[in-house]
């Protein structure tokens, strides 16, 4: 036998000792919640659901369950539970238990169902069918999932034990209806066996609080604690005689419980047979032979998940490399017609600039000094990095007799173009006082 089975049996036998509880124990109902009604739409790859847990009271008082659920062809979700009640005294209760989906739209389905169908044994007065607790109940489901979290919602309302599961027998039990509201929370925790689970619930009359670990893909562990509004009075008939309290209907409970999944296969002559649904509704979403082999399918459901996550990622990706590309594509335009701007703005300033230099030399040979200077001016304004400008306008300063500006334009022409050879002429002819009027105009004015 594997470590799985052994473990479960052990638990079946040490949780199984007559004791004292109430009808509806923890994980004892079909569904995955501590005490309410839900919607479980694994089922429909289970062949069995097996459920052992066990109250604890007080160190005298504790309450042990054993729970089978499975799912017919037709969609129904039937359950057998088995529980020792506190009241009435040495007696067994054997529940039955059923509900059916009427309903799914998107993520939203709805449950309707018949629990907590009694017969008692082991009683002097209540032996035989009890229906006075019987509970009919309609609850509303629905799942989100948000990455590799998930978040499922009951809400509905029922009667009977549903509403009121006192801890103390009642001989005539009242049909009230109330409203309970559950929440189960799943973490990516343990992932490959199906994620931690964290459970709360509000059954009509208290708080409840549980945690489903999955220890293995088709073993779980639960643990729970029943009415947490008073947890405060957990085991006052272990406290001393001032503080001692005997058992209240609401007392609060700790539990412990292990689940085990035996997931449904098909024979070849089955899965050769054209019979695409099991029931209707939810059960019915999803009928393949690969569904019923669920240790090997949750694998490669969860492989395929990340694979898609990574595929996911990688578009992400890509999507910011190509915004990253069009902002640069952008920019580069950008910076393309900034530099076409400049270039025709360059090369009109330096026709204009040209124009100016033809008529300066025209005013130069025409002796129209002052006229040349004010065209080469112009010129030197519109493209100052021209240098024949500042050579034109060196002559034009030393026929004007101001040697010192011709020297200095001449010089800042040579600095400017450093092979204007004519220049180096000119200050030569300059500095040796030989420069001559015509010699002046032929090597500036060309």
């Amino acid at each position: 036998m594997t470590k799985p089975g052994i473990l479960f049996l052990l638990v079946l036998v040490i949780g199984w000792e007559p004791a004292e509880a109430n009808s509806r124990i923890s994980y004892s109902r079909p569904g995955n919640m501590i005490r309410i009604p839900s919607v479980d739409p694994s089922m429909n790859n289970k062949l069995l659901e097996i459920n052992v847990s066990s109250e604890y009271l007080s160190s005298s008082q504790s309450n042990a369950g054993f729970a089978v659920n499975a799912m017919s062809q037709n969609g129904y979700l039937y359950g057998i539970s088995m529980v020792n009640p506190v009241n009435p005294a040495n007696s067994v209760e054997l529940g039955l238990h059923v509900q059916r989906n009427l309903l799914e739209y998107g993520n939203v389905n709805l449950d309707v169902g018949i629990h907590d169908l009694l017969f008692r044994s082991g009683s002097d007065s209540s032996d035989g069918l009890d229906t006075r607790g019987i509970s009919l109940f309609g609850v509303l489901s629905s799942e989100k999932r948000f990455s590799d979290f998930a978040i499922a919602t009951h809400l509905g309302f029922g009667s009977g034990k549903i509403n009121e599961d006192s801890h103390l027998f009642a001989e005539n039990p009242g049909q009230n209806l109330g409203v309970f509201l559950g929440f189960k929370f799943t973490t990516p925790l343990l992932k490959k066996n199906g994620g931690l689970s964290f459970l709360t619930e509000f059954d009509g009359t208290g708080l409840n609080l549980g945690l489903n670990i999955p220890i293995f893909n088709s073993y779980h562990i639960n643990f729970g604690i029943t009415h947490f509004e008073n947890f405060g009075n957990f085991a006052t008939e272990d406290r001393t005689i001032t503080e001692w309290e005997a058992l209240k209907g609401n007392a609060p409970s700790v539990n412990f419980g292990v689940s085990m999944n035996i997931p449904r296969t098909l024979s070849a002559e089955d899965v050769l047979e054209e019979e695409p649904r099991i029931g209707d509704g939810i059960y019915a979403e999803t009928d393949s032979s690969i569904l019923y082999y669920e240790p090997i399918c949750v694998e490669v459901v969860e492989t395929l998940r990340d694979s898609i996550r990574v595929n996911q990622n990688i578009i992400e990706n890509l999507k910011a490399h190509n915004n990253m590309l069009l902002h640069s594509e952008a920019i580069l335009a950008d910076s393309t017609e900034k530099s076409l701007f400049r270039e025709q703005t360059s090369q009109l300033n330096q026709n204009k600039a040209m124009r100016h230099l033809s008529r300066s030399l025209r005013f130069f040979y025409s002796e129209r000094y002052r006229d040349a200077l004010s065209e080469v001016n112009l010129a030197i304004e519109l493209n100052p990095n021209l240098a024949i400008a500042y050579g034109r306008r060196g002559s034009i300063y030393y026929k004007l007799g101001d040697a010192r500006r011709a020297t200095l334009n001449w010089n800042v022409a040579l600095q400017l173009d450093p092979e204007f050879t004519e220049i180096y002429d000119i200050l030569k002819a300059a500095e040796e006082n030989r420069l001559q009027p015509v010699e002046i105009g032929k090597k500036t004015g060309d």
